[in-house]
């Protein structure tokens, strides 16, 4: 009897030793997924810093763009160029006549043709059209509405076409002034639309400067 009581008692202790055991592994089993969902916590910040990091860089490069203001001046010493576009002035003439084989333009008793040669770069993503009636002309105050030649000056074309984007245009823009002109201004608000821009230049007879053959 002695003996089977001690049996009994070994296997009840044996079952108590074999119970803890698996609390144990159930324990470290329950600490091992925590540190994993911690770890996986820990890593969640990396992707918020990649998302400023790029955000932050696009605003960079916002910024590297030139701003476009209302209004810009251009001369024959003095280009004006942006994000979207570059105008350069290549040349002012006076014409008392034009002849070719087309025929003879004349201005009319007391005038000249007033030619203005300039090149245009479009750098813009879009085509971009130089329209005839956004040019403003003026001559000592008096408004002038710019004229169409049968001739082409120094062999350039009119200004006036569409320019394809990152192409550049070489024309010219002509209107008849009264000989002892002494102040021209000129102004294009064909971008005014779209962004703004105004671009203007006065001349005087100093000015006068022939272009460079087309």
């Amino acid at each position: 009897m002695k003996a089977r009581n001690k049996l009994v008692g070994v296997l009840f202790l044996a079952l108590c030793l074999f119970t803890g055991c698996g609390k144990t592994q159930t324990k470290n089993a329950t600490e091992s997924s925590m540190s994993s969902i911690t770890s996986e916590k820990g890593t969640a910040p990396a992707d918020n810093t990649k998302d400023s990091n790029e955000s932050f860089l696009n605003q960079d490069e916002k910024a590297e763009q030139t701003p476009v203001p209302k209004k810009a001046a251009i001369s024959l010493k003095e280009d004006y160029s942006d994000s979207g576009r570059s105008v350069s002035v290549l040349g002012l003439k006076e014409y008392s006549k034009l002849k070719g084989d087309f025929g003879v333009d004349k201005p009319g008793k007391g005038s000249v043709f007033l030619v203005l040669f300039l090149e245009i770069e479009n750098s813009s993503k879009e085509k971009t059209y130089i329209n005839p009636y956004e040019v403003t002309g003026k001559a000592d105050g008096k408004e002038l509405e710019n004229t169409v030649l049968v001739n082409q000056p120094e062999g350039y074309p009119t200004l006036f076409t569409n320019i394809e984007s990152g192409m550049s245009q070489k024309g010219f823009i002509v209107w008849k002034v009264p000989v002892n002109w002494k102040n021209f201004e000129f102004s294009y608000t064909g971008w005014k639309g779209s962004d703004g821009l105004t671009l203007e230049a006065s001349f005087s007879k100093k000015n006068l400067k022939d272009p460079k053959a087309y």
